[in-house]
């Protein structure tokens, strides 16, 4: 009750002190005060239900008050007999439930494998820092040491030696750039000159093989009577005769003496042909001396073009190798090594590259300064000079034998594979050597087809030793034997394989073979079959085993054999054993044991 009394006194001293105030005095509660609990509950109350009464409203908030004040009575600690006497339940206590699962027991075994674990983690975090710290330590040693290289150094000159160095490069560039047409155009003049030359020795070489043949085929009886072309014969036959009069003449005077028929290089001109081609020669090596007249010396002699990079590779070797300036130093070097070329021919001229001012000089170059050195692997110049004979040098020698050689001639056989085996490295990953290699090849298949030709005649032209048909045939097979022992040359340039099929299959066994079956048993066929054996390089012989030879000597052997069998009707003793040496040779041991155990021969002493 007293709750509202207060709040009606309230309310009608406010009603009062509202209708004593003016419109204008009335003041403006801009925030609300605040409200006691009570106020709070009445307001809930009314908003609940507007629609009951006051006297409800109030009842309903008196007893919510009281409850709530019961409650908060309640939340007091209160002792038991205080909560019996108002009726309330004693409060519940809450019972200590155990958990339903149990921990494992820790051992002290497990503590220390933890701290073994723990200390092993932390050792490896410790060795993990160590590196770090002796890595930085070295990184801060190198950053001390370039800095102090860096403060002791004069930028400035450097500066200004990059910057010479990349105007005398563009220079130098330029100057190539101007020459190189006069080089290349000065290169195919002579190239001319050299296949002018030797396509007039290969013509005139068949045109005397058409001849002697057609001169043999009309005394045979199966000529043509034709008086025009039996004059021109007739004139080959002397110019061919003059010519071997003289070569006969010159090994004399060597004093050659063992020499047979068809193994001479016919390569003679006429005077007037002779000088004619010297003259061309000199007339283009005279156009080679003024290429360089007009252009300053730093720019056209190797030895100072390589002095200017020396300078650099010794001054600041870090920028030069860089920079991979020994791989632009052979192209740079290409023109000028080609235009001392021009007038170089391997086939022919017995001038060395090591004579060469070009190769010497880079030779200096690339190898000088390891004079008292012998780890050398580790620096990429010394494969200079191997650079410029391979994108120089080697393509040159692959269009001379492709257009010049002539694989018939020993010295210009003899004088290329010094070259080869000297100055090729057997590279078959580069190019220029691959394409050696093919121009080689096809050009010993090309004449194996073209120039060789054995003619074979009933043995009745061929019994009498100074016949034309006999003379014609033994000339044209020492011909061949001979280009048999050229090709045989390049044994440990070429592939083995590649050999024996441009040897023995496509020469040996197609033409000298046919030969040898149809010749008379004898001296002249023992020293035929001897000197074949002789060019068979020896190690094709070296991994033979089980006492057989080649599989493309396997019919050769048997005519050896056949050889010996017809010696021995002969009582040719020497014979046989000069054939059994020749089967002990290219290791046929079994045939030769037996052909020996067969004629008892075992006790004479046989050379192998």
């Amino acid at each position: 009750m007293a709750l509202n009394v207060s709040r009606e006194r309230s309310d009608s001293s406010r009603s009062e002190g509202d209708s004593e105030l003016d419109d204008h005095e009335k003041r403006i509660q801009f925030a609300p005060g605040v409200k006691t609990l009570k106020e709070q509950m009445a307001e809930e109350a009314s908003s609940g239900s507007e629609s009951d009464s006051d006297n409800e409203v109030e009842d309903d908030i008196q007893a919510k008050w009281e409850e709530q004040q019961i409650r908060k009575a309640i939340r007091r600690p209160q002792t038991l007999s205080s909560s019996l006497l108002h009726g309330q339940s004693p409060p519940r206590v809450k019972k200590h439930v155990e958990p339903k699962f149990s921990t494992p027991l820790v051992t002290m075994e497990d503590v220390r494998k933890r701290l073994a674990a723990r200390m092993a983690s932390i050792e490896e975090v410790h060795r993990a820092h160590v590196l770090d710290s002796e890595k930085y330590t070295r990184d801060l040693e190198n950053a001390k040491n370039t800095l102090q290289k860096l403060e002791t150094s004069s930028s400035e000159k450097s500066y200004k030696f990059f910057k010479e160095m990349k105007v005398y490069v563009e220079n130098f560039v330029d100057c190539l750039n101007e020459k190189i047409q006069e080089i290349s155009q000065l290169e195919s003049e002579m190239s001319q000159i050299l296949e002018g030359h030797s396509g007039t020795l290969l013509k005139r070489r068949q045109d005397d093989l058409r001849a002697e043949c057609a001169a043999v085929q009309k005394l045979a009886g199966s000529g043509n009577a034709d008086e025009a072309a039996d004059e021109e014969v007739t004139r080959c036959l002397q110019d061919i005769e003059l010519r071997r009069t003289r070569r006969r003449q010159k090994r004399e005077d060597s004093g050659q003496k063992h020499h047979s028929e068809g193994t001479s290089s016919d390569d003679e001109l006429l005077p007037d042909q002779e000088r004619e081609y010297k003259q061309n020669q000199e007339d283009v090596l005279l156009l080679c001396k003024p290429i360089f007249d007009d252009v300053h010396e730093d720019f056209c002699h190797i030895k100072n073009i390589l002095s200017k990079f020396n300078e650099w590779r010794e001054r600041f070797p870090e920028t030069y190798y860089d920079a991979y300036i020994s791989l632009c130093i052979p192209k740079l070097l290409s023109p000028l090594v080609r235009t001392e070329l021009i007038g170089w021919n391997p086939l022919q001229d017995i001038t060395q590259l090591e004579q060469m001012s070009w190769y010497r000089n880079t030779d200096d170059f690339c190898f000088g300064k390891y004079q008292h050195e012998n780890n050398i692997e580790g620096d990429p110049d010394h494969k200079v000079l191997t650079a410029v004979i391979e994108k120089t040098v080697i393509p040159k020698v692959s269009g001379l034998v492709d257009h010049v050689w002539d694989p018939m001639s020993s010295a210009q056989t003899e004088r290329l594979v010094h070259f080869c085996k000297t100055h090729v490295l057997g590279d078959e990953k580069s190019k220029p050597v691959q394409e050696l290699v093919g121009c080689l090849v096809s050009r010993i298949k090309k004449v194996i087809e073209d120039d060789v030709f054995i003619p074979l005649y009933p043995k009745r032209l061929l019994e009498d030793r100074n016949s034309p048909h006999y003379r014609f045939q033994e000339r044209q097979f020492w011909s061949a034997v001979k280009l048999f022992g050229n090709i045989l040359q390049w044994d440990g340039f070429l592939q083995e394989e590649t050999l024996q099929e441009l040897s023995l299959d496509k020469l040996l066994n197609r033409y000298l073979f046919l030969v040898l079956l149809n010749a008379e048993p004898g001296a002249e066929l023992v020293n035929k079959c001897r000197k074949i054996v002789e060019y068979l390089p020896l190690s094709w012989f070296k991994d033979l085993g089980s006492g057989t030879t080649l599989p493309r000597l396997e019919n050769f052997s048997k005519h050896l054999v056949n050889c010996v069998h017809a010696l021995h009707k002969l009582n040719d003793r020497e014979g046989m054993e000069a054939l059994i040496s020749l089967l002990r040779r290219i290791r046929a041991q079994n045939v030769a044991e037996d052909v020996i155990a067969q004629y008892g021969m075992e006790g004479r002493s046989i050379s192998v």
